[in-house]
């Protein structure tokens, strides 16, 4: 009998667990984690010199500068209320919001956002985004070394006030003030890491709406980020954190999606039926050109006629024909993509073509003749190593061999490689991915700027620097004619030869919603991130 009684007990304990455990609720949005990857470890989380994606990423989560830029690109409130805009566009104020805090409960001040702004522009800080302030009052002068940098046009008024002076008018630069460069930085807690600020988890103080947890940054593994409970916004940030594992590799990433591994992820244009099939969520954005690029050190390369002989030889019909997946053909350098006052700068400019004055073979005849060499040959191609891509260069390939007389070689390498090869400057001609950081036409044309720290071919050329001297002093609908003589020169002076257009995708679960994918290469925005129930 008590045996019985025994046995009775047992199975009512385990009934009422298992009617416990069945009528759960849900998990709630603010108990969600959000699962994504990045393809490897950021250099630094320093936000006045990060420029790599995975650190863009992060930097975007945990920080917040005075504006915030929403689902379509357009700019709101972020640590500042408001803001005004004099009538020439010339001196913007913001006001910040009251009670500001770091991440670890101190105060903010509006010198923290100063300060910020500051790091970028010290030559001794070597931003390699600094040129997209030059907007701001004295902002090149100081960067280039011959200003002081207490003449830079922000000022701080009644300690809740910020004010911007400007060189020129810009119409990007409330949507400047959304990226990283741009995001506060409290000189004390600075100046004490001694030299590691951004690059351990404990050398970070953040103000955005998720922070880096203790112990959440293991380097090339992951970085863990939570919910800040002293972010001061006008809402708070809807899951719990986000894990982000670092360098893991995927055969399939849609699969990796399905399967729960991650909830959102950068995919290839040849996976989308296979993302539609799943009914995941679709985001794309046409920010990357790919052409050729010659490196323009080189000895034979520098050389303006042999690289006009070279590109204007080629036959874009044919050459083209056999074009990468979800690729459009593009002969311009400025992708669609590029905004000017919130209108498409390529509808205003219409397409822009290369003037080049003679055929290939006077071309190459004068290049000989200005380089002393007998004819053009050993010239190797990078390129990446899929089968698409050198299927064209093959072509190319044929074509400048039976121009020159020469032999030109391919290299295809994968394309991490040919990145890293493309920012050293380690190739002759490249096929290469020019991937704009900002949406107005002047993110994508200071790229080839003399002495850019983001250099694309090397140029060195005053003209062209003059050119964007002038684009630079008025950003506007009215000052059109520049933006298109600077891409004209790079076009009929043989710097770079646009091929097509290549989309970025990415893809969420079905069950995922509201994350907010940026073009330019800053990637994801968790802020009201969520999960479904799952049917």
């Amino acid at each position: 009998m008590k045996k019985r009684k025994i046995l009775m007990s047992v199975f009512l304990v385990i009934l009422c667990l298992t009617f416990s455990a069945c009528s759960k609720e849900p998990e709630g949005p603010e108990d969600q984690l959000i699962y994504y990857n990045i393809d490897s470890e950021p250099i630094t989380l320093d936000p006045q010199i990060a420029n790599d994606a995975g650190a863009k990423l992060v930097i975007m989560n945990i920080f917040e500068g005075l504006v915030r830029l929403d689902q379509d690109n357009s700019v709101k409130p972020g640590a500042a209320e408001s803001w005004e805009i004099s009538t020439d566009k010339m001196m913007y104020t913001f006001k910040l919001r009251k009670n500001l805090k770091w991440n670890d409960g101190s105060d903010m001040k509006a010198e923290d956002f100063v300060y910020g702004i500051k790091r970028t522009l010290m030559p001794q800080t070597s931003s390699p985004t600094a040129s997209t302030l030059y907007c701001i009052k004295n902002a090149e002068k100081i960067n280039t070394g011959n200003g002081d940098i207490d003449t830079l046009g922000v000022f701080i008024r009644n300690n809740d006030t910020i004010i911007f002076q400007l060189e020129y008018p810009d119409s990007d630069f409330l949507s400047l003030l959304a990226s990283a460069n741009a995001m506060p930085c409290n000189k004390d807690f600075f100046d004490k890491t001694a030299g590691q600020y951004g690059r351990e988890g404990d050398k970070i103080l953040c103000n955005g709406a998720f922070f880096i947890r203790e112990n959440g940054w293991a380097h090339d593994e992951y970085i863990y980020l939570r919910k800040n409970s002293e972010y001061k916004g006008a809402e708070k940030p809807v899951p719990l954190g986000v894990n982000i594992t670092i360098g893991k590799q995927y055969d399939d990433v849609c699969r990796a999606i399905k399967n729960g591994d991650i909830d959102c992820g950068s995919i290839t244009g040849a996976d989308t039926d296979k993302a539609e099939k799943y009914g995941f969520h679709l985001t794309s954005f046409g920010d990357t050109v790919w052409g050729i690029s010659f490196n323009t050190n080189d000895e034979v390369l520098k050389n303006t006629n042999i690289r006009c002989a070279l590109v204007s030889s080629l036959d874009r019909k044919k050459l083209l024909s056999s074009l990468p997946e979800n690729c459009i053909i593009t002969q311009n350098i400025i992708p669609d993509s590029a905004r000017i006052e919130n209108k498409s700068y390529r509808s205003l400019a219409g397409n822009v073509s290369p003037e080049f004055k003679k055929n290939s073979s006077q071309f190459l005849s004068d290049g000989i003749k200005e380089t002393g060499i007998s004819f053009v040959t050993n010239i190797t191609i990078l390129c990446t190593d899929d089968e698409k891509t050198q299927t064209y260069v093959n072509n190319i390939i044929e074509t400048w061999n039976n121009l020159t007389g020469g032999y030109f070689n391919k290299k295809p390498v994968p394309l991490s490689e040919l990145k890293d090869r493309l920012e050293s400057g380690d190739y002759e001609a490249v096929i290469a991915p020019l991937t704009i950081q900002g949406n107005t036409p002047l993110s994508t044309l200071e790229l080839f700027e003399s002495g850019g720290k983001n250099s694309i071919s090397f140029l060195s050329s005053p003209e062209y620097d003059k050119i964007i001297r002038e684009v630079r002093k008025n950003i506007t609908v009215g000052e059109i004619q520049n933006m298109k003589a600077a891409e004209n020169y790079l076009l009929s002076n043989g710097v770079f030869y646009p091929l097509y257009i290549e989309n970025r995708y990415y893809a969420s679960a079905a069950n995922v919603k509201n994350i907010i994918f940026h073009p330019f290469g800053a990637e994801a925005d968790f802020f009201y991130a969520a999960k479904q129930p799952e049917e």
